[in-house]
């Protein structure tokens, strides 16, 4: 049993309702399948979505102020303490009294924790490369332009 095409001559899913074939139902299951194959990666590693922000965010960033590290990952500062404590834990980050203003503490990555968010970096590529691998890459980019316009949209009060 085959997919069959669609009006639009792309291929149908294989139960054929109306539904299955609107845009939010599209994304809605394609973010799915996305965010189960990032929940494994992350699973696998080791580390929470929450982790996972704060890695990343030291790994590009440099060391930070946790109350900075705290807005650049969308988490409240007070909630951000037992994220960093649990990777502080893992010898995946380390505090340090801020030079300039010693009432601050500055988070940075271990040599541990680079490792990890080098794994998580690439293996996340990895998935993307693979969840995108039908699309061309013109394609890619245009779906990411549109994905961008979607969610800048929906950030804008109105």
């Amino acid at each position: 049993m085959g997919s069959e095409l669609a009006k639009d001559g792309a291929a149908a899913l294989p139960s054929g309702l109306s539904f299955q074939n609107g845009n939010w139902y599209l994304m809605a299951k394609t973010g799915s399948l996305a965010r189960q194959r990032w929940a494994g990666l992350l699973a696998q590693l080791k580390v929470s979505p929450s982790q996972y922000g704060v890695l990343m965010a030291l790994g590009e960033a440099g060391p930070l102020g946790q109350q900075h590290l705290a807005e650049l990952v969308g988490v409240d500062p007070r909630n951000a303490v037992p994220i960093i404590d649990g990777l502080a834990k893992h010898g995946l980050v380390r505090r340090e009294v801020d030079p300039v203003d010693r009432r601050r503490r500055v988070l940075d990555l271990t040599a541990k924790g680079r490792r990890v968010v080098g794994d998580l970096a690439s293996v996340g590529a990895e998935i993307e490369r693979d969840l995108l691998s039908p699309l061309t890459p013109a394609e890619q980019a245009t779906l990411r332009r549109m994905l961008l316009a979607l969610l800048n949209a929906a950030r804008e009060p109105g």
